[in-house]
């Protein structure tokens, strides 16, 4: 038998319409029939008794009947186009798309990143009859549902397109029409209820959130006449059925905000979209260079799929750069490319669908929920959105219905704690009210949450040994806040807010944000500005509070000399807060050390560990009191150090406060008394505590680890522990250490025969710590002393190194070392 031509036919069951080539081809009702029920049997032969029961179902025909709409399709698509098999009946050899071959699968590759959902999504349909897959628009929701059903093979599987259906009275309809079934008389649920009691089916009501409530009522009638019937149902918001077994699909997986590796950027789900959408154009893969912007563009687009098409798409024309510029902000008004076979023209009509079924109070809430830029509690969301006409009251029931639309992404979703809304939707929404956010003062009333949250739970938190969740406070909204305050929105506010998040920001950077943010404020200090604010700004800039060169610290003797003293008495004034006390005592006690006077650092850290005793703020307590231990061993009083140090253990045992700070201070003070073993006994403790530790402090312990090693002379030792220490020291942006880090790598380079290395390190070492006015401890002091004899008489190069080219090239020679380490043993 000859070969059907090569033509694209397409079945569309929705609208009873077979298209060839995207015309339509003219069948009678009969004859469509017929072409349904033989392209659900996929290739294989159809016997003429199941032909004739489902083109006539309830009416008795005899074989010619069967025999003429055969040569009615033949006549439509050609004498190949159906096969009569002998002794069975017939088969259609026509390859047919869409929803006339029963389900069209999405490609095992198609669902990037899905992989773990989708075994989940196979072990629910498994045990249970009703499952929904919840989620945001552009989520892939379809698309996980139509794989789930493929992982089902014993169940028949039957899409049901529910997005152009207006009307809940239509579902019985145009499921009827998905199966293909012939509708005689006006029964039509009769007749889906039949079809579905026949066999074992997997029915997949598709985009059902505008019609929850008829499709509820459909589906539970459905479930409750069919026992062999699976129902699959994607929405933004569940049905609420007994039974009903929830799937939340979460955006796909973006890289962090930080990382900045082309090679890491690559691996994540989100990123690996863009690029192979992007590949499929014909178009080269960007450069490594382009690897951040992408990056940001992914979370941009909070790692949605249907936005990650759009951005493939744009990237065609220009680079990654560029797009990151062009496209900011206005994403959800970009139409999608036509390839994306999506049924929204572009983001702004797929959330719009969404809004419009809000109540007028969901609708302002969730305008002004786009005031936060990060994640947020309820509590916040009451405190800052709960003003007129909204009631305070309301808010928590109103933030639980927007979860319940997935306008707003919970946990689960985001994979954060908290709340918040997804990107495309807050510029969504704000597009829609530009005004709205400073309309309310909503900024103004965010900036005096966040900064009474963060002043009570820094200080809980010290008060109870870190045992508490973690902050509610997002870095994103800080960051949003102080940059609207500090670029006039509100100055006092900006300052207040900046020196309450100090801590947040020490604790889990970006350092070098904060410092900016620090000295903005400082910058805007005036004669309005209060004495307290002015006075903690200060000290905190110039003394040891922020782990990064600044340029204050050249000015540390003339601030000692000028300002120290006033800044201190006021913060020895009633209501002082007692977190901004002892970080401002703190602060002036490195300042002293600096420039000196080590007795009155000693009485300023006594005076701090006064205060949080008083106050019962033990994570304080211990922390400061280490201090003290410190110090006592710099001034040679090694038999009281080490009383401050056992205090200082002791109440962290007994408050649950972390060691590892502590310890490596008490190694620090040990390797001061000659005690290297000791120290290096005490520095391997601290590592192996299992205590959580922020990434600053495990570097410092590694490198500490790496210096006392190599002045011990076990040069390979301290080379692994290095190389460690300067990848968390280049990848936080520690500038800090850079200079202990290059003095280190000089000392190595040096002891294997590289002088030039060793000398240009050593100089650019010295220039860092020159501008700085840094102050190196016992192990560093010893290290610059061995270099300083050792590069004697070495000739200087010609071009000093940057340091940029400096990380790198130590970096280089660490690795090459362990590398011919490693190839020798």
């Amino acid at each position: 038998m000859a070969a059907p031509p090569p033509v694209s036919l397409t079945l569309d069951l929705l609208h009873r319409r077979l298209l060839r080539d995207g015309a339509p081809v003219s069948l009678g009702d009969r004859a469509f029939d017929l072409l349904a029920v033989l392209a659900e049997a996929a290739g294989e032969a159809v016997t003429a008794e199941t032909l004739t029961a489902r083109v006539w179902p309830s009416v008795t025909v005899g074989p010619g009947n069967l025999r003429v709409q055969v040569r009615a399709l033949r006549r439509a698509l050609g004498d190949g186009a159906v096969e009569n098999v002998p002794g069975v009946g017939y088969r259609l050899l026509l390859p047919l798309s869409g929803p006339g071959t029963g389900l069209s699968h999405p490609p095992v590759d198609a669902l990037l990143g899905r992989e773990g959902e989708l075994d989940r999504l196979r072990m629910m349909l498994a045990r249970s009859r009703l499952v929904t897959i919840i989620g945001p628009g552009g989520v892939g929701k379809t698309s996980l549902a139509l794989a789930g059903v493929a992982r089902m093979p014993a169940l028949r599987g039957v899409h049901v397109e529910l997005a152009p259906v207006a009307q809940g009275a239509l579902l019985p309809v145009v499921t009827a029409a998905a199966m293909a079934l012939r509708l005689v008389g006006a029964d039509m649920k009769g007749a889906v209820l039949q079809a579905l009691a026949e066999r074992p089916t997997l029915l997949l009501l598709d985009n059902a959130e505008h019609l929850l409530d008829a499709v509820a009522g459909f589906a539970d009638e459905l479930l409750g006449q069919c026992p062999n019937l699976h129902i699959l149902l994607t929405s933004r918001e569940p049905l609420g059925l007994p039974g009903e077994q929830l799937l939340p699909l979460c955006p796909l997986d973006c890289p962090p905000e930080g990382e900045e590796m082309a090679a890491a950027i690559r691996t994540y789900p989100a990123v690996r979209l863009v690029l192979r959408e992007h590949a499929r154009g014909g178009w080269p893969e960007p450069a490594d260079d382009q690897m951040p912007a992408l990056a940001r563009l992914c979370r941009h687009l909070d790692g949605l799929p249907l936005a990650l098409l759009l951005l493939a798409a744009w990237m065609r024309d220009c680079p990654v750069a560029e797009v990151e510029r062009v496209l900011s902000g206005r994403f959800q008004d970009l139409p999608l490319p036509a390839e994306a076979g999506s049924r929204h023209g572009n983001l702004h009509h797929m959330l719009r669908w969404s809004v419009e079924a809000l109540s007028p109070d969901e609708r302002l809430l969730l305008g002004r929920l786009a005031v936060f830029a990060g994640t947020w509690p309820v509590e916040a969301a009451v405190a800052v959105c709960g003003a007129p006409p909204l009631e305070p009251a309301a808010v928590p029931g109103l933030v639980a219905g927007l979860v319940a639309r997935s306008l707003v992404a919970g946990p689960i979703q985001t994979r954060q704690q908290g709340l918040r809304l997804l990107e495309t939707i807050r510029h969504h929404v704000i597009a829609g009210d530009p005004g709205l956010v400073e309309r309310d003062g909503l900024r103004h009333r965010l900036c005096a949450w966040l900064s009474a949250h963060l002043r009570h739970q820094m200080l809980v938190r010290g008060q109870s040994g870190f045992r508490v969740p973690g902050l509610l406070a997002d870095v994103a909204d800080i960051r949003a806040m102080m940059t609207w305050a500090f670029g006039g929105g509100d100055v006092l506010a900006g300052q207040v807010l900046a020196l309450d998040s100090f801590r947040l920001w020490t604790q889990a950077g970006p350092f070098v944000e904060i410092a900016d943010f620090l000295m903005r404020a400082w910058s805007l200090c005036g004669p309005e500005t209060p004495p307290l604010i002015r006075a903690l700004l200060g000290l905190l800039l110039h003394g040891e509070g922020l782990t990064v060169r600044l340029p204050m610290q050249a000015d540390r003797a003339r601030y000692a000399q000028d300002e120290l003293e006033a800044a201190v008495a006021t913060l020895r004034e009633p209501d002082v807060p007692p977190v901004w006390a002892i970080d401002g005592l703190r602060a002036a006690g490195y300042i002293r050390r600096y420039t000196g006077d080590q007795r009155a650092c000693l009485a300023l850290w006594e005076e701090a560990v006064a205060i949080a005793d008083r106050h019962q703020v033990p994570a304080d307590m211990v922390r400061d009191r280490s201090l003290l231990g410190w110090m006592r061993a710099e001034l040679g009083e090694m038999a009281q150090a080490r009383v401050e140090f056992a205090r200082a253990l002791a109440a962290a045992e007994r408050h649950g406060v972390p060691r590892n700070l502590t310890l490596m201070r008490l190694a620090d003070a040990e390797f001061n008394d000659g005690q290297v073993d000791r120290a290096i006994a005490v520095t391997r403790e601290a590592l192996a505590s299992g205590e959580t530790m922020p990434p600053i402090l495990q570097q410092t312990l590694r490198a500490n680890l790496a210096s006392y090693l190599l002045l011990q002379g076990r040069v390979m030792d301290a080379v692994s522990q290095a190389l460690l220490a300067l990848n968390i020291m280049i990848k936080i942006d520690y500038s800090y250490a850079q200079p202990w880090a290059l003095e280190r790598g000089a000392l190595v380079a040096l002891r294997l025969g590289r002088p030039e290395l060793a000398l240009s390190l050593a100089g650019l070492a010295q220039r860092l710590l020159d501008g700085g006015q840094g102050r190196r401890a016992a192990a560093e002091r010893e290290i610059h002393a061995q270099l300083s004899t050792g590069l004697a008489g070495v000739n200087a190069l010609e071009r000093p190194l940057e340091l940029a080219e400096a990380l790198r090239s130590l970096r280089e020679f660490y690795e090459d070392l362990l590398a011919d380490g490693s190839t020798r043993r």
